[in-house]
């Protein structure tokens, strides 16, 4: 009986010793739910909890500034008295084009921050329940559907620094570190007819050799999403050509143009004031493009990537059971070799010749 005794008590023991207590809420599209980054909240301190998305292949949701189509992600809290919630600290959003539309969002999983300042006389041994209706723009190539889903976590409040969470307090680390924050740039963007000159100067971008570097506005319809941005390197910085977008066309450039500036060396939030270039933002060549595979590697890859078209190939109904009927055949003969041979070169010199037939055509 004390066995068992000790044994409730340890398991009371460790249920409350967990951090937190969040469900996963679902549709065909997406799942989500509210996590925290460390174990507790300590009295007067800024926690951090995410809305962690696991979205479904083929369907993608949005940044703060969606592109082209589809829109933000937005969240909608309840909290006890004293808890308030920041914005969204935003990871920096994938390029997704498709067909003449140029959208910024997130595909497979993704964490969205939010800093949650915790009052001062939150009780040590207390637990802060936070609700959150938040409203998931999930979009296909085909179709856009909003889904809705209110997200609970139980936030355990205590004493002391607390350790991260142990599933997910190191991605959402991770993702505070590299999401875009504001760095000392200076930038400046200037109206040149149909197109914007953005040019940006810091100790961040000189000397640093860039690449795959790209302007994402925070506002749409200020540049064209789809349209290329070639750039140029400079003593101090750089420039990015935009193709203007319908608000400045229609209206003009009357006031600054804020965004993320991100390049192979770190993204940083900069707002640009309407102004003159900025000097030593050109004259040492073109920005280069994003690395791409060569030589040996990109042969390689495409050799792997045939390899299991191949395999799929092979195994479907229309194939497998010729390829059947191919090796009966070849067993069959099996007591007289050189036949054997004979059908199975004969077989390859078919293969071989049928491709390379294709090729040339």
């Amino acid at each position: 009986m004390r066995s068992l005794s000790a044994v409730l008590i340890g398991l009371f023991v460790w249920l409350a010793a967990l951090p937190a207590d969040a469900q996963v809420q679902r549709t065909e599209r997406i799942a989500a739910e509210l996590v925290p980054m460390s174990q507790w909240a300590a009295p007067g301190s800024t926690a951090v909890v995410a809305v962690r998305q696991d979205i479904e292949p083929g369907w993608h949701t949005y940044w703060r500034n969606p592109g082209d189509s589809g829109g933000p992600t937005e969240l909608d809290w309840t909290l006890p008295g004293g808890v308030e919630a920041g914005d969204i600290v935003w990871p920096l959003p994938e390029r997704q084009r498709l067909q003449s539309l140029m959208n910024y969002g997130y595909s497979d999983q993704i964490y969205l921050p939010v800093p949650i300042e915790i009052p001062a006389d939150a009780a040590p041994g207390s637990v802060l329940s936070l609700s959150v209706d938040a409203l998931f723009m999930v979009c296909s190539d085909e179709m856009c559907v909003p889904d809705e889903l209110t997200l609970t976590l139980d936030l355990r409040v205590d004493d002391g620094e607390a350790p991260l969470d142990r599933a997910h307090g190191a991605a959402i680390s991770r993702i505070l570190e590299t999401a875009p924050r504001p760095g000392d740039l200076t930038a400046r963007v200037t109206r040149q007819g149909e197109t914007v000159l953005l040019t940006v100067t810091g100790e961040a971008l000189s000397g640093e050799d860039l690449s795959d570097v790209y302007f994402f506005p925070f506002e749409g319809g200020v540049i064209d999403h789809p349209a290329e941005q070639p750039g140029e390197r400079g003593s101090d910085g750089l420039s990015l050509t935009l193709t203007a977008g319908r608000a400045i066309l229609t209206g003009g450039l009357n006031g600054p143009m804020a965004g993320v500036l991100s390049t192979s060396a770190g993204a940083w939030e900069i707002t640009a004031e309407v102004g003159e270039p900025l000097a030593g933002t050109t004259g040492e060549g073109a920005l280069a493009e994003r690395a791409a595979p060569t030589g040996v590697g990109l042969f390689l890859q495409a050799a792997l990537f045939a390899l299991i078209g191949g395999l799929i190939l092979n195994l479907m109904p229309c194939v497998f059971p010729i390829l059947a009927m191919k090796a009966a055949a070849l067993s069959a003969s099996a007591h007289e070799p050189g036949e054997a041979r004979r059908d199975g070169l004969a077989f390859l010199a078919g293969v071989l010749t049928t491709f390379l037939i294709l090729a040339v055509a």
